[in-house]
C-alpha cells in the first residue's frame, strides 16, 4: 500500500475545508526530497502533485512558509474549525467586532467628550455604565454561541472512521485523517436617529450662543459664565455639551433588549412541538436570531419541488422502450448516490439486470443470470447546465459504447434521427408528465476505436489545463454526445409530502405568493402544481407565448420606450391583463425563456418586435431597456396567483429571487432541501432549509430549518405574525418612553439659559432605560400580542396581511409615537414648573433637586401607566415587571441619594435625600398625581372611543349575519380587531350558532387599548 501515485490538477486540493494549491507555496516538484522520486526520475511540472497512499511519514516532511521565517506542514489536517474564538483571542477579537458597530463607536466618542470639563454636562458613568452592560451582554451571547460551535466541532471531529493502518483497518477519529489515508466508508455513514440628534444639538447650540447675552441680562448671576467667551465660542462649547446631554435619547439599551427578544422568540420556534417531526426526531431550528419579525412580513415564497414539496423518495413506475410502455415492478432496497438513480437501479434489478460491483475502472452486472464486466473508460459528469450525464464503457466483446441519460429537452435534440418510435416515446413522456411522474430519457451510440483514441487524448489534455478547463471539458462532452440513438424513457414517482396542499392553500389566503422553481419538465411541474393546489381549474394559465404577447402589448402601449421609464409598469400591465375579482392567473415558463427575456431583449427580437425598441445594432437591448423588461415581467408575475418555472438551473433560481427583490419592495423567503437550492436560499431575505435526503447543505446555509414543508404555515402564520406584532409594539413603547422621559431635557434648556445643564440626576439618566422602564417593554416584546390563538391564526390566515402592509410600525406610527412622547414630556415638565414657580411647600422649597425628582417621577409614572393600559395579554411576568420597575426606582433612589453616599463621593452622588424630601411633601405628590392624570386622560379617551366603535361594528355585523352568513370584518391592529381587507371578509362567513361562537372568540380577543 506504500506505492505512490501521481495526480495532476489545477484546482485546490481540499482537506478539512481548507485548500492547498500551486499558488500557495513552492510546488511539489520544487519541494520534493531526493527520496521522493525513486530511480532518479525527472522532476515533475510545477502544477503536478505527488501523493503516496497510506504513507503519513512521507507527507510530514513537506513544509510551507506562512509568516516570516516560520513554516508549517504543507498539508492541513482533517479537523474542522467553525468556532471564531479561543481562550486567548476571545476578548480582543470580540471587542474588535463589537466596535465595528457605528453605534458603539458613537457612544465611545461621547464618553471621550465627557472627559473635557469645558463641555462635560453629565457624569462619566451615565453612558459608560450602559455601554459596559451592552458590551458584556453581547460578549456573553457571542461566548455562548462560540461554545456551541466548539461543541459541534468536537462532536464532528470525534466521529469514528476506519483508516487503513498497515494491512488492516483501525477505528480512529475524523480529525486523525491525513493526506493519503485510505478510509473505508459504510452504508448510511455520515460523510439613522443620529441625524435627528445632530440637528437638535445644532439648534440648541446656536440658540445658546445668540440668546446667552439676553438671558444673562435677566439673570445677572450667570454673567460669570460668559465673561470671557463670545457668542460663537459659547455656541461651539454648548454644541458639544448638548451632544453629551442628548446622547441618552439614543436608546443604547434598545439594542440589548431587541437582541434578547429576538433570541427568546427564536427559542419559542425551537420549542414548538407542533413543528417537531417525530418520525425522524427533527425539531424546528431557528439558526438566525435576528429575523423573527420579518417572518410576519413575507410576500413571496420561492420553493424547490423535489424534496421540498415532495418526499424525495423515488419509486420506479413505468418506462417506454421502442414506443412501448411497460408497467410497475416491485421495490427492493439499494444504496445510491441520488434517489433517482436508486429507483432506476432497483427497477433494473427486478427485471433481471442486477448491479453487482463497481471499482474505479469496472462495472459488473448480472444480466438475466449471466455475469458481465464492463470497463469504464470515461465519465461525462452531470451539471445543472448540461442536464445530462454519460459514461463511456467497453463491453466484454470489446465494443466501445456511450450511454447517456438526462432531461428529454437535451436528449431528444441530440438524436441521430426522429422516427416513429421517437414520436411514440415523446407522447409517452407527455403522458407520464400528466401523471406527475419524473421523466428521463436514455440514449446510446457506438464509438469507434479511432474516434475514442483521438477524443481521449484531447480529454486528458483538457483535464490538466490551468485556464478554461471546465469550458474545454464541456466542449468535448458536447462533441461526444451527438448522433445518439434513443433507447427509451423512464417515469419515476415522487409523492407529495403530507399537508403540502393545505399549507399552500393557507399561504395563498394569507396573500403570500408561492413560486415553484424546479428542474422538471413543464408538464410534470404543471401537474404537481395542480396536485398541491398551487394551480386550480378556474385559473387562466399563461405560458411563454401568452407572456410574450402581454409584454409586447405593454411595450406597444408606449410610443417611446425610452420615455416610459417614469410610467408605472403595473398601470400598463393592468390595462393589458385586468383582474376581475373572480379572475385568476398563473404563469408557467422555462429557464430558457427566462434567459432569453433577460439577456439583451432576445424575446423582443424573436417575436418580431419593432427594431427601434432594440439597440442601434439590433443585437441587444440597452441596459435601461433590459431593466424595464425585467420590471414589466416582475409586475406581471406578481399580479398572478402562482408562478412555476421549470427546467431552471440553480443560478436561475437565485436570479428569480433577485429580480423580485430588485423590483418589488417585498420580503422574500426561499425554501429548499439540496445543494442546488443554496444560491436561492442565500439570495432571499429569509432562507429555510428542509432536513431531507439530499444532505445538509441547504440547512447549513439557511436561517431556519424545518423537517417538512407543512411546518411553514405555523412558522409564518403563527410565529411570524406574533413576532411582528410584538416587535412593532415593543418599538412603539420603547420610543414613547424614551421621548416621554428624556425630552424634558430640551424644555429645561429654554429655562436654564441654554447652558446644557442636565435636568435629571446622573444616576436617573443612567438607570432610566436599563432598570426603570426596560422590563415592562421587555415583557411586551416577549409575550404581548397573542391577540388570537395559534388555532385562530391558522383558521384565519388573512390576519397575516397586516405585516405585509407594515401597518403597525412605519413613519406614520413613529410620528404619532413621537408626538405622544413630546406631549407627555411637555405635560410632565410644565405642570411641575407651573406648580413650583409660585409655591413653597412644607419640605420641598422649590429647589432644583426637588424639581428634578418631581419631573422624573411624573414622567416615569406616566410611561408605566401607558404601558399598563397598552398591555393586553397579561401574565405574571407582565405584573412583576411593572412592580419591579417601581421598586427599583425606590431602591436606587435611596442608595444613590443617601447622605452616606454623598459624604463618600459628593461629585458622584449629588442629590442627597432629594427624593425623600420631595416625595414626603403632599403638595409634590399632588403635582405628580395631576401630571399623571393629565397624561393618561387622552389615552383613555382614545381607547374608549375605539372600543365603542369596535363593539358597535362587531354587533352590527354579527346581527346582520345571522342565518344568512354575515361577515365579521375585523383585522389586528395594536392588539384589537378593526375593519379587514376584502379577502378576509369573504373568508369569514359564520352561520347560525357558529356566528355567535366566532363573535364570542373575536370579542375575547378585542382589546380596549390603543397603540402609543
Amino acid at each position: 500500500m506504500g506505492q505512490e501515485f501521481k495526480c495532476q490538477a489545477k484546482e485546490l486540493i481540499q482537506h478539512g475545508g481548507r485548500g492547498e494549491g500551486p499558488g500557495s507555496g513552492a510546488s511539489m516538484a520544487e519541494q520534493e526530497p531526493a527520496t521522493g522520486c525513486p530511480g532518479g526520475k525527472q522532476r515533475l511540472p510545477a502544477f503536478t502533485w505527488e501523493v503516496r497512499a497510506n504513507d503519513r511519514s512521507y507527507h510530514r516532511q513537506f513544509k510551507k512558509k506562512f509568516a516570516f521565517c516560520l513554516s508549517k506542514r504543507k498539508y492541513s489536517g482533517n479537523a474542522i474549525r467553525t468556532a471564531k474564538y479561543n481562550v486567548l483571542t476571545f476578548l480582543p477579537l470580540n471587542l474588535y467586532e463589537q466596535f465595528h458597530r457605528m453605534a458603539n463607536v458613537y457612544f465611545v466618542f461621547v464618553i471621550l467628550l465627557q472627559t473635557f470639563p469645558e463641555i462635560s454636562t453629565l457624569p462619566w458613568y451615565t453612558l459608560l455604565f450602559p455601554l459596559s452592560c451592552l458590551l458584556l451582554i453581547r460578549g456573553l451571547r457571542d461566548l455562548i454561541d462560540d461554545i456551541g460551535r466548539h461543541r459541534s466541532d468536537r462532536s464532528i471531529n470525534s466521529r469514528p472512521c476506519e483508516i487503513l493502518a498497515g494491512s488492516s483497518f483501525r477505528w480512529q477519529k475524523w480529525r486523525d485523517i491525513c493526506v493519503g489515508d485510505i478510509v473505508r466508508l459504510r452504508k448510511d455513514s455520515v460523510v439613522p436617529i443620529f441625524l435627528v440628534l445632530l440637528v437638535t444639538c445644532l439648534g440648541l447650540a446656536v440658540a445658546s450662543g445668540f440668546w446667552a447675552r439676553t438671558f444673562q441680562e435677566k439673570h445677572s448671576y450667570l454673567a460669570a459664565l460668559y465673561e470671557h467667551t463670545s457668542p460663537a465660542q459659547q455656541a461651539f462649547l454648548n454644541f458639544w455639551g448638548f451632544t453629551i446631554l442628548l446622547s441618552i435619547i439614543i436608546p443604547m439599551s434598545m439594542y440589548i433588549t431587541l437582541e434578547f427578544i429576538y433570541l427568546v422568540n427564536s427559542c419559542f420556534i425551537n420549542w414548538d412541538l407542533e413543528m417537531y417531526y417525530g418520525a425522524k426526531d427533527i425539531p424546528a431550528e431557528a439558526r438566525s436570531t435576528s429575523l423573527t419579525d420579518q417572518l410576519g412580513q413575507i410576500e413571496f415564497i420561492f420553493s424547490d419541488k423535489t424534496g421540498t414539496l415532495t418526499q424525495n423518495i423515488m419509486s420506479f413506475k413505468k418506462c417506454c422502450i421502442n414506443g412501448t410502455i411497460y408497467g410497475n415492478p416491485d421495490q427492493l432496497v439499494y444504496q445510491a448516490a441520488s434517489p433517482d438513480e436508486e429507483a432506476l437501479v432497483l427497477a433494473a434489478r427486478n427485471l433481471g439486470y442486477v448491479f453487482l460491483a463497481r471499482t474505479q475502472d469496472t462495472i459488473t452486472i448480472r444480466e438475466l443470470g449471466r455475469t458481465r464486466t464492463y470497463e469504464v473508460l470515461a465519465m461525462l459528469d452531470f451539471n445543472s447546465d448540461r442536464k445530462r450525464m454519460s459514461v463511456l464503457v467497453r463491453d466484454p466483446q470489446g465494443t466501445i459504447r456511450l450511454y447517456t441519460k438526462g432531461a428529454d429537452s437535451v436528449i431528444l435534440e441530440r438524436l441521430q434521427r426522429r422516427g416513429h418510435n421517437e414520436s411514440l416515446t415523446e407522447r409517452a413522456l407527455d403522458r407520464f408528465a400528466e401523471e406527475t411522474l419524473r421523466t428521463l430519457c436514455v440514449a446510446s451510440r457506438e464509438v469507434s476505436e479511432a474516434e475514442f483514441h483521438n477524443w481521449s487524448q484531447r480529454h486528458r489534455e483538457a483535464t490538466v489545463l490551468l485556464q478554461d478547463r471546465a469550458q474545454e471539458l464541456d466542449r468535448l462532452y458536447e462533441e461526444m454526445e451527438q448522433n445518439l440513438q434513443l433507447l427509451g424513457a423512464t417515469a419515476i414517482e415522487d409523492k407529495l409530502q403530507d399537508g403540502v396542499p393545505e399549507t399552500i392553500q393557507l399561504l395563498k389566503l394569507g396573500n403570500i405568493k408561492v413560486w415553484v422553481l424546479t428542474g422538471d419538465k413543464q408538464e410534470t411541474a404543471m401537474n404537481i402544481g395542480y396536485a398541491c393546489r398551487l394551480l386550480t381549474d378556474d385559473m387562466e394559465i399563461l405560458e411563454e407565448k401568452e407572456v410574450s404577447e402581454i409584454l409586447q402589448a405593454y411595450w406597444e402601449s408606449n410610443n417611446n420606450l425610452s420615455g416610459s421609464g417614469d410610467t408605472s409598469c403595473s398601470h400598463h400591465l393592468s390595462q393589458q391583463c385586468p383582474e376581475a375579482p373572480c379572475h385568476k392567473r398563473a404563469i408557467i415558463i422555462s429557464g430558457d425563456f427566462l434567459d432569453k427575456m433577460l439577456q439583451a431583449g432576445e424575446v423582443l427580437k424573436e417575436k418580431g418586435w419593432p427594431r427601434r425598441w432594440l439597440c442601434c445594432d439590433g443585437a441587444e437591448a440597452s441596459q435601461d431597456q433590459a431593466g424595464l423588461v425585467e420590471k414589466a415581467f416582475v409586475e406581471l408575475a406578481s399580479s398572478c396567483q402562482a408562478v412555476i418555472c421549470c427546467r431552471v438551473t440553480p443560478k436561475q433560481k437565485a436570479l428569480m429571487v433577485q429580480l423580485v427583490k430588485k423590483h418589488k419592495k417585498a420580503v422574500t423567503l426561499a425554501i429548499g432541501d439540496g445543494a442546488n437550492d443554496v444560491n436561492m436560499i442565500k439570495t432571499a431575505d429569509i432562507g429555510v432549509g428542509i432536513s431531507g435526503l439530499e444532505g445538509l447543505q441547504a440547512v447549513q446555509c439557511s436561517d431556519y430549518a424545518l423537517a417538512q414543508f407543512s411546518f411553514l404555515q405555523r412558522l409564518l402564520l403563527v410565529h411570524g405574525r406574533w413576532n411582528y406584532l410584538r416587535i412593532c409594539k415593543f418599538l412603539r413603547c420603547f420610543f414613547y418612553k424614551t421621548f416621554a422621559g428624556l425630552l424634558t431635557q430640551v424644555w429645561f434648556a429654554f429655562h436654564s439659559g441654554f447652558t446644557a445643564q442636565p435636568l435629571y440626576e446622573g444616576w436617573f439618566l443612567a438607570l432610566y432605560n436599563i432598570f426603570y422602564t426596560a422590563y415592562p417593554v421587555l415583557s411586551v416584546g416577549l409575550l404581548e400580542q397573542q391577540d388570537v390563538s395559534a388555532k385562530k391564526s391558522l383558521e384565519f390566515p388573512e390576519l397575516y396581511m397586516v405585516g405585509q402592509q407594515d401597518e403597525l410600525f412605519n413613519y406614520r406610527v413613529f410620528g404619532v409615537t413621537l408626538l405622544q412622547g413630546v406631549g407627555t414630556s411637555l405635560i410632565s415638565f410644565y405642570i411641575t414648573l407651573w406648580a413650583f414657580e409660585d409655591h413653597v411647600g412644607t419640605k420641598a422649597v422649590g429647589d432644583y433637586e426637588s424639581f428634578s425628582v418631581t419631573v422624573a417621577l411624573s414622567a416615569l409614572l406616566s410611561v408605566l401607566m401607558e404601558i399598563v393600559l397598552d398591555t393586553q395579554y397579561w401574565t405574571v411576568l407582565s405584573f412583576v415587571t411593572v412592580t419591579a420597575s417601581l421598586l427599583l426606582f425606590c431602591l436606587f433612589s435611596f442608595l444613590t441619594q443617601s447622605i452616606d453616599a454623598f459624604r463618600i463621593a459628593p461629585a458622584i452622588f449629588r442629590f442627597p435625600d432629594a427624593s425623600w424630601n420631595a416625595l414626603t411633601d403632599p403638595y409634590v405628590l399632588l403635582v405628580v398625581l395631576l401630571s399623571l392624570v393629565v397624561n393618561t386622560l387622552p389615552s383613555l379617551t382614545v381607547r374608549a372611543f375605539r372600543a365603542t366603535l369596535g363593539r358597535a361594528s362587531t354587533q352590527q355585523e354579527g346581527r346582520g349575519g345571522g342565518a344568512g352568513g354575515g361577515r365579521i370584518t375585523q383585522e389586528v391592529d395594536s392588539g384589537h380587531l378593526q375593519k379587514a381587507p376584502k379577502p378576509f371578509q369573504s373568508a369569514l362567513r359564520p352561520s347560525g350558532s357558529s356566528t355567535e361562537r366566532l363573535e364570542k372568540d373575536m370579542e375575547q380577543s378585542l382589546s380596549l387599548g390603543a397603540s402609543p
